[in-house]
């Protein structure tokens, strides 16, 4: 007994739907307005419309692009400074490489002698054993 009234309910419910559907119209009624698309005034005023949308997309295209060759000009000139911080930079770097070998080269140098010294004064030479230690900055 249930199913069948459940059935029935939905069967009314279904029908119902239908109905509705069929009653609602499917596109607006014409209100006359056909013949204004047509008329002259109409077409004269879109082709206005349409002249100034592509004026304003011409004057916006102009903008961009002397937009975009600004930013152009200034991506080239930030490269063009940074390779010429990094000429620097490299410069800077060999420039102290050479003065660190030279100092390296001094402190042996210096060293070398040293030991020179102390082997003389450990085999009897008085002269080395009173002489002061050389000094790197002497062997610049």
């Amino acid at each position: 007994m249930k199913t069948m009234s459940i059935a029935l309910a939905l069967a009314l419910l279904g029908s119902a739907a239908t109905a509705t559907a069929q009653t609602t119209p499917s596109a607006p009624a014409s209100t006359g307005s056909e013949k204004d698309v047509a008329s002259p005034d109409v077409a004269a005023a879109n082709q206005d419309v349409a002249a100034q949308v592509a004026a304003r997309e011409g004057a916006v295209a102009d903008v961009n692009a002397v937009t975009q060759a600004g930013a152009d000009a200034e991506y080239a000139a930030d490269l063009a400074a940074y390779r010429d911080a990094l000429r620097a930079h490299h410069r800077e770097v060999r420039r102290d490489a050479r003065i660190a070998d030279r100092q390296e080269r001094a402190y042996a140098d210096a060293m070398r002698d040293w030991r020179r010294q102390v082997y003389a004064c450990k085999h009897g030479s008085t002269r080395a054993c009173k002489a002061p230690s050389p000094n790197p900055a002497d062997y610049w």
